[in-house]
């Protein structure tokens, strides 16, 4: 195995993670918490009140509006790069296989952090068996790939 064939692995990873950020900025943009993520922002930027030099309204307005633009842009870097790792693995399905599994957990994480969601068990057990069911599907592939070649 040359560098080559693992040199979209990177890509697939970033790929994953700005699919999670994308639904994050989504949820972000619709979600009745976003006041609370606009004033928590604001507080750290300003470093003061932030009732005292702007309104709320004003605050979550301009946070959505940011969002909204995030979804764009971070779809528009999850297709860059998972079109990267396309053309640079032999497998389509390696690919996807690694998108799928950093989005999963990435979204994992930053739901935890961003909006203090819990995921159980059973989410994980599952995320995990889809994951393992694309690697076989993927394994038995590549097993018929190299049967064909040998004959």
């Amino acid at each position: 195995m040359n560098v080559r064939s693992h040199s979209f692995v990177s890509f697939s990873i970033l790929s994953g993670t700005f699919a999670a950020l994308a639904s994050v900025f989504a949820k972000l943009f619709t979600d009745a918490r976003t006041f609370v993520v606009a004033q928590y922002l604001c507080n750290i930027i300003v470093n003061e009140n932030c009732e005292d030099i702007l309104n709320e309204t004003i605050r979550v307005k301009f946070l959505r509006i940011c969002c909204f633009g995030s979804i764009f842009i971070c779809n528009t870097l999850m297709w860059t790069f998972f079109t990267k790792a396309l053309n640079k693995s032999s497998s389509s399905l390696q690919v996807t296989v690694l998108n799928t599994a950093t989005n999963f957990c990435m979204t994992a994480v930053l739901g935890n952090i961003i909006f203090g969601e819990i995921l159980s068990l059973q989410w994980w057990i599952g995320a995990s068996l889809i994951v393992i069911g694309t690697l076989l599907v993927n394994d038995r592939k590549d097993q018929m790939k190299n049967k064909d070649k040998r004959q």
